[in-house]
């Protein structure tokens, strides 16, 4: 669902369009206990995909724990009965028991071809909602083609850009050890590390790669730089303030897919796993930051940290066409448990996904069949299921009707389903929020002409931000949250209703 661009920018342009980037080079290492995931679908060929929303690494097991690596093998559908329970909100904790509770997240999809990472470190920022007094990172070889070999990693306050504050500045260790090797296809957690850290505050994470890997990314939905890197060649700069010896920046997070924070908060973390309409494309915001923003106005001891795992080009169900290996990660189903169920301290997790499949050519019945998998495992796992209905698209790329006559029916039958079936814990109706039934205007199949970003698919700022106020924040066991200022004034078209 979307033309997926890269940059990764030197001194002058070192990078281009999703096939292309600039490079990294070499050195030895300290090994320690991993975890290692089968290769399978999703490792990242090369290609330009043209349409569509994204996915990240494959299926995995068993929770990380300090300084251990996991192997995860391409995860099956898995088969199993959809309930309508609630499930058990996985660690909820009382206010005054530290737990551990992800506190930022980027699902990682692909190894962008040509960028090998050698003899360099890369400096990755992580913005943290919920404060803590210690923090763990995880550190992802899911697409490498060589065991990811770490020589030194370091944890810091940011002071922007590839910036870090001395003062703030922590080693990193994993297994009591300060190098590690994270094998393909795994991840690999760090111990705890005593770092208070305050709510919003940014981290830098600097990870010091001693010998030639792809490097396993999360291509696009960001809006600015978020990660930095040395030349390759170049001696460990992990514990380097100055953001000088960073020539090359990206907006794609890179190594670095979780940060965990010892919390005392009582609410579990919310998970949104979707395509590029919750990783952000072509807009300036995504409606995870606008609902983060939101749950920030409430008290702070009844906060929650919000993670946006989206990937554009991302799909629901494994489809034989699509762009899983060239960007758009393995299906929601097979990224489930690295993404969502893998995580500690998640109470809930937000699924708005499926309109890729349809854009494949999957049919409504699949994508229901989808969605029953999904609820059954993360119920399994204790963690609630917020459904999130289709948006309208009609008159974007593939959706024309006398071409595609079925993909707005089936689209109504998701919805439908959605809705009324009760096989989610809640739903979150975005569909009418975004439709073209505003101001006069009334074409409930169409998007909304001021939430538009110009492709009849995602919504901009404002569409954006309407779906995020439109979300019952008491839906994710958090108190009644004030909405944030919309960036469009509307008035509902009286006698319009949406589809």
């Amino acid at each position: 669902m979307t033309a997926l661009l890269s940059l990764l920018v030197g001194a002058a342009a070192v990078a281009a369009v999703v096939v292309h980037a600039g490079e990294l080079t070499r050195a030895p290492t300290a090994s320690s206990t991993h975890n290692t995931k089968g290769s399978g679908s999703g490792s990242g060929a090369q290609g330009t995909p043209t349409t569509a929303s994204h996915g990240a690494g494959s299926t995995t097991t068993a929770p990380a724990g300090s300084g251990t690596t996991r192997t995860t093998g391409q995860g099956t559908t898995g088969t199993g009965t959809t309930g309508t329970g609630t499930g058990t909100t996985t660690g909820q904790g009382s206010s005054t028991t530290p737990t551990w509770r992800v506190a930022w997240g980027s699902a990682m999809a692909w190894a962008q071809p040509h960028f090998t990472v050698d003899q360099a470190t890369v400096r990755q920022l992580a913005t943290v909602p919920i404060g803590g007094s210690e923090v763990r990172l995880r550190i992802s070889n899911l697409f490498g083609t060589a065991p990811l070999q770490i020589g030194h990693v370091t944890v810091a306050q940011s002071t922007g850009g590839a910036g870090i504050a001395a003062s703030t500045l922590r080693n990193v260790t994993f297994g009591g050890a300060a190098g590690a090797v994270v094998p393909i296809g795994g991840d690999l957690t760090s111990d705890p590390v005593i770092f208070p850290v305050s709510a919003g505050e940014t981290l830098t994470a600097s990870i010091y790669v001693t010998a030639p890997d792809s490097v396993t990314v999360h291509p696009w939905g960001n809006h600015g730089p978020v990660s930095f890197a040395t030349a390759n060649g170049t001696p460990d700069a992990t514990a380097q303030p100055a953001a000088t010896g960073f020539p090359y920046w990206s907006v794609w997070p890179r190594l670095l897919d979780a940060v965990d924070v010892l919390s005392t908060l009582q609410s579990g973390s919310i998970v949104a796993l979707g395509d590029s309409i919750t990783d952000g494309f072509n807009t300036t915001t995504s409606w995870t930051n606008v609902l983060q923003q939101r749950i920030d106005m409430l008290p702070a001891s009844q906060r929650a940290a919000v993670i946006n795992e989206g990937i554009t080009a991302n799909t629901l169900t494994p489809l034989a066409d699509d762009y899983a290996k060239v960007g758009g990660g393995p299906a929601g189903l097979r990224r489930l448990q690295q993404d969502v169920l893998s995580l500690p301290g998640v109470s809930t997790v937000m699924v708005l996904l499926g309109t890729n499949d349809l854009f494949f050519g999957a049919s409504a019945k699949r994508v229901i069949w989808g969605f029953k998998q999904l609820i059954a495992r993360a119920h399994r796992a204790g963690i609630k299921v917020i459904g999130i209905t289709l948006l309208p698209r009609d008159g974007s790329e593939r959706w024309e009707p006398e071409l595609f006559p079925l993909r707005q029916p089936y689209l109504e039958q998701i919805n439908h389903w959605i809705l009324t079936s009760h096989a989610f814990d809640g739903v979150a109706n975005f569909a009418p929020v975004v439709a073209d039934t505003y101001n006069g205007q009334c074409d409930p199949t169409k998007m909304f002409g001021p939430y538009d970003s110009g492709d009849h698919l995602h919504p901009n700022a404002a569409g954006q931000t309407a779906m995020a106020n439109s979300v019952n924040t008491q839906l994710l066991g958090l108190p009644s949250a004030p909405l944030v200022a919309p960036l469009v004034a509307v008035q509902p078209t009286p006698g319009c209703k949406s589809s």
